[in-house]
């Protein structure tokens, strides 16, 4: 079997990388180590995609429901330091948009169907002792000859491993859980609210409901692991749940299973090797408290797809150490900027001496009132600025 692009991962951004190549005709063959079936989980967990990953999967023609986000009020839970952010800042109709993990997913391997070895996983990688051409070898021995590797496969890449990659990790040290809630009134639909607090990071955001009501929402809140030290997270959720109604003035009630993972962070220096090359989470992973994790995944694949069909457009070789060195060069800086930024938002929203809750405070409603500033925020966040 040929391919020229072998992808390790059958996940969205594996997916979209696929069907993007295929329409400029770069076959790709995809290995996805799950079976040909759709997801089973419950339909709890949610991405948020800026309009630049949105619009990257229109012109794919994915198009599925979203919730529309035009504004973000972000508020300190131990003081009076509030921001809001507002589509209008940057003259676009929304900010971000709300997109079920499942339907995005599904969606996308819907289409990948016909390019995608299942139940499988690249066990090894050789070189045919020709630059161009490599031996990939499957768990159930079957081998693929390519020219180029991408490893979509997540934060514990089995291609990073293979090609001897390895990534600088730590823990946050907090617990992400999240959740469907269900509102007592009618919310704005198109707002979102995050509170920075001793009690945890707590993002409420509108999700698509088949039934029409505006009374449901999706959390995720991230809290540190001391806190929940012996403690049964259900009960957690249900003694503290009150405070962030309080703050946000609204009546909430669990409507789904909690869900919970443990946060870390990773990235890699290098982002290729030879014939490998790592994209989105496969190649960093950051704290979720902006949602930006799927959003730099989108970017790495735009970048990588627009290097890569530069260099077949003019026949050169896709595996060419300057074709992948230019996709790492365009978008490492942008994504250690990206995890640097989230570290110090946690960190200062964290601490609880006096005196950062003071600059903190005061710090949120000075933005507040930059317009510029509020501005050039959005634009980073939301995939306008790319190099």
């Amino acid at each position: 079997m040929h391919a020229p692009i072998t992808i390790s991962g059958g996940g969205i951004i594996g997916n979209y990388i696929a069907i993007r190549l295929k329409r400029n005709n770069i076959d790709t063959v995809i290995i996805e180590k799950s079976k040909d079936e759709e997801s089973s989980l419950p339909d709890i967990r949610t991405l948020t995609l800026n309009n630049h990953s949105v619009s990257l999967l229109e012109e794919e023609g994915i198009v599925i429901d979203t919730a529309p986000i035009k504004e973000i009020h972000a508020m300190d839970g131990e003081g009076s330091g509030k921001i809001q952010f507002s589509s209008d800042d940057i003259n676009e109709n929304y900010l971000s948009h709300v997109v079920s993990f499942n339907v995005l997913q599904n969606a996308l391997k819907q289409r990948c169907k016909n390019a995608t070895i299942f139940s499988n996983e690249i066990k090894s990688i050789q070189n045919l002792n020709n630059e161009n051409i490599y031996e990939v070898i499957l768990s159930d021995d079957r081998a693929i000859k390519t020219s180029l590797i991408a490893g979509c496969d997540g934060r514990n890449s089995k291609v990073a491993k293979i090609s001897g990659l390895s990534s600088i990790y730590s823990e946050y040290r907090q617990t992400a859980i999240t959740f469907i809630a269900e509102i007592e009134n009618s919310m704005d639909i198109e707002t979102a609210f995050q509170v920075f607090s001793e009690k945890g990071i707590f993002a409420l955001m509108p999700v698509i409901n088949k039934d029409n009501r505006n009374n449901r929402c999706t959390i995720v809140w991230s809290i540190d692991n001391n806190r929940l030290e012996k403690k049964d997270i259900k009960n957690y959720v249900k003694k503290n749940l009150c405070y962030f109604e309080s703050k946000l003035n609204m009546k909430m009630k669990v409507h789904s299973e909690i869900l919970s993972f443990k946060l870390s962070k990773h990235y890699f220096e290098d982002y290729s090797k030879e014939s490998v090359v790592l994209i989105g989470d496969a190649a960093h992973s950051i704290h979720p408290l902006a949602g930006q994790g799927i959003n730099l995944g989108f970017a790495d694949a735009d970048i990588f797809c627009e290097e890569v069909i530069k260099a077949f457009s003019k026949g050169f070789p896709i595996n060419e150490n300057v074709v992948l060195k230019r996709y790492e060069i365009r978008r490492k800086g942008m994504n250690l900027l990206m995890l640097r930024s989230m570290d110090f938002f946690v960190n200062f929203f964290s601490n609880s001496n006096l005196y950062v809750r003071l600059i903190r405070n005061w710090g949120l409603n000075r933005i507040n009132k930059t317009r510029f500033l509020k501005a050039f925020f959005i634009k980073h966040a939301s995939g306008i600025n790319k190099i």
